[in-house]
This record gives C-alpha cells, sequence and structure tokens, in this order.
C-alpha cells in the first residue's frame, strides 16, 4: 500500500502544480486541457488498483458457511441461502456485441487532409478512337467528344455523444476511457460503410454506389422475380469486359437465393465456383449485410465495379472530447470525424436490376 500512497501524493502535487500553471499563466489552455485530461485517467486507474489491492485474498472462504453449520443443515433438512454474502467474479474486460463486418471500407480511395472540400479531375468521356490519315493530311479534325471535368467531396461533421455515468468511470471494473477509441472507431465504420453502400446523397449524406447506377448501366434480369445464375454471369461479363480489377457485391440473402437456381448444368458449375473461390468468371464477389436485401421489381440487387473508384473525403480523425455539465453527474463524450463520400465515375458502376 506504501507505493499506492506514494503514487497518490505524487498525482495530488500534479494536479496543484498544474493548477498553479494555468493562474500564473504559463502555460496554453489547450495544453492544459490536455494534461488534466491525462492526470485524471492516470488518477481513475490508481484508485481502480487501490480497490483491487484492498480485495480480501480468499472470500469463498470468509463468506462460506461452517462445515457443521451445513452438516446440521442437511440432517434438518433446513434450506441455507447466501443472502447476498456470495462472492463476486467481475470481469475485467469489456465484451463487446458482434457487428456486421466492412470489407468495402477498406478497399475505396481515401483523399486525406484538414480541407472544406476535395475536387477530383475526371476525364469523362474520353478522347474519341483515332482514325487513319494519308501521308500529309493538313485536315485532320480535333477531338471534340474528351470532357475534363471535377467531382467535389465535400466533408460534413459527423458526431457520436455517449454520455458515462461517474460511477461507470470511477467504480466500474474496466477503464472505460481506454475502451472508447475501439468503441467510436467500430460505430463510425459502420455508418460509413453503409453509407458507401446504400448512402442516398442528399443533405450532407453519403451518396452510394447502389442508388447511383445510372439506367444505362442496369443489367436487366431476363424474368421476373427472383434472379438466376444466368443473369449474375452476364453482370460478370460486363464488367469483366471493362477492368481485371472489378468485384460484385450483393447481399448475402440475395447471393442464397442466386444459389438456390434449379436451373442445372453450366449454372452449377457456376455455383461450384461461387462457392469455393467467391468469383464468378474472374470477377470477385464480396458479400456484405450492407448491401440491399430486398428483391422488388426495378431493384438494383448486386452491383459491379472497381471499388477505387468510390471517394471517401477524410479531413480528419476522430477526435474524442470529454464534456462535463452543471448539475450533471455524467461524462459526454463527444466523437467528432469529418468525411464524405461519393462514386467518382458513376459510369464506371454497373448494376443487376430485377423485373
Amino acid at each position: 500500500m506504501k507505493k499506492f500512497k506514494e503514487a497518490h501524493m505524487k498525482l495530488a502535487l500534479e494536479l496543484r502544480s498544474l493548477s498553479e500553471q494555468v493562474k500564473a499563466g504559463t502555460i496554453k489552455a489547450a495544453d492544459a486541457k490536455k494534461k488534466l485530461a491525462e492526470l485524471r485517467t492516470r488518477k481513475l486507474e490508481l484508485e481502480r488498483q487501490i480497490a483491487l489491492a484492498n480485495k480480501p485474498s480468499n472470500p469463498k472462504e470468509i463468506r462460506s458457511p461452517g462445515t457443521s453449520e451445513l452438516s446440521k443443515a442437511l440432517r434438518e433438512k433446513r434450506a441455507i441461502t447466501l443472502n447476498g454474502t456470495g462472492a463476486i467474479n467481475q470481469v475485467q474486460e469489456l465484451a463487446k456485441q458482434l457487428q456486421a463486418k466492412t470489407p468495402v471500407l477498406k478497399l475505396v480511395k481515401y483523399f486525406y487532409g484538414p480541407n472544406a472540400s476535395t475536387n477530383i479531375p475526371i476525364l469523362s468521356p474520353s478522347i474519341a478512337t483515332p482514325g487513319n490519315y494519308a501521308e500529309g493530311e493538313t485536315a485532320i479534325p480535333a477531338d471534340t467528344q474528351a470532357q475534363m471535368v471535377n467531382k467535389t467531396i465535400t466533408p460534413y461533421a459527423y458526431i457520436s455523444l455517449l454520455p458515462i455515468s461517474a460511477e461507470a468511470l470511477l467504480l466500474g471494473s474496466i477503464n472505460i476511457e481506454s475502451e472508447l477509441p475501439v468503441i467510436f472507431s467500430d460505430a463510425f465504420a459502420q455508418g460509413y460503410h453503409n453509407g458507401i453502400l446504400t448512402g442516398n446523397g442528399t443533405g450532407r449524406n453519403f451518396k452510394g454506389i447502389f442508388p447511383s447506377i445510372i439506367t444505362a448501366n442496369k443489367v436487366e434480369c431476363a424474368a421476373a422475380g427472383t434472379p438466376k445464375m444466368a443473369d449474375l454471369v452476364r453482370l460478370a461479363m460486363t464488367i469483366q469486359d471493362m477492368t481485371d480489377e472489378a468485384v460484385i457485391i450483393m447481399n448475402p440473402g440475395v447471393y442464397a437465393q442466386i444459389m438456390a437456381d434449379p436451373t442445372e448444368g453450366v449454372a452449377d458449375l457456376y455455383k461450384e465456383a461461387l462457392i469455393r473461390d467467391k468469383e464468378i468468371e474472374g470477377v470477385g464477389v464480396i458479400l456484405t449485410s450492407g448491401a440491399p436485401g430486398s428483391v422488388t421489381a426495378g431493384s438494383v440487387v448486386a452491383v459491379a465495379g472497381r471499388l477505387t473508384d468510390y471517394g471517401i473525403g477524410l479531413a480528419s480523425e476522430i477526435t474524442i472530447d470529454p464534456i462535463k455539465k452543471a448539475g450533471d453527474s455524467n461524462t459526454y463524450f463527444q466523437a467528432t470525424m469529418f468525411a464524405n463520400g461519393t462514386p467518382i465515375i458513376d459510369k464506371n458502376w454497373y448494376g443487376l436490376a430485377t423485373k
């Protein structure tokens, strides 16, 4: 216990020194705030260690009823209850609920930097196919097809506010503050992943791939109802003719319906390749619950393209600020990140549309 007392005294001296520096104006407000947060975290961790050190070394032995009393109760057929005296094992590791994976998030293109907006130069359409001319030709026309335009990504603030009680911070068995970066990162990842796939692009929302498929790039299913394996093959062949880096993205539910296609023969060969390699005609297939799972008339149930043709502008990393309110025992941890996303060239994406 001596080392804990010494550490506690050292912390108190550091807090007093910081207070004096603030009063004297010898430290910047931002530096003082950062130092105070660090000292508070150390103080909470120290108090937790002191509490654990004071815990009885063998609580079961202290609280268990005596052998003679237990034997007597058995002979008299009485019931013995713990009445709140049972030992408690508090696990010091935070368990988290499973969340959907975010496979698309790591494959798109990122533009980093504290910029109000990012302009991406785009050549679309490209120049026309060159023609051949006789020697000495002087009337070769200039290309009128190529166009250079900008795609602008404007980051907006995404904010998550998590209130944590004073009891959870001070008396909890885990250091909840150390878990916050991972907790917030997972939450932002889920939001951005869903935005990449299904964001409606209105207001400050991400513009998603599925809603952005232009009419000319919709590969329509041959028949109404559930897509068949042949429909998915046509989508794969369409994008395979454009690039070797393409993938197909779909919901596992849609994938399961396609795999249930009763058509025999060639369809079975494609099913085997899909099951074994998650590829169809050399095009990789990504399954994610973030993709639309409803099969209705006119809906896009699978998209195909290069994920590097989707851009995300990140103006900052996640910042987490603790906020206190007068008369409120909670501490509010506010996580902020500036971001936005959009397909860089809409024409580079193709979709499988139902009838």
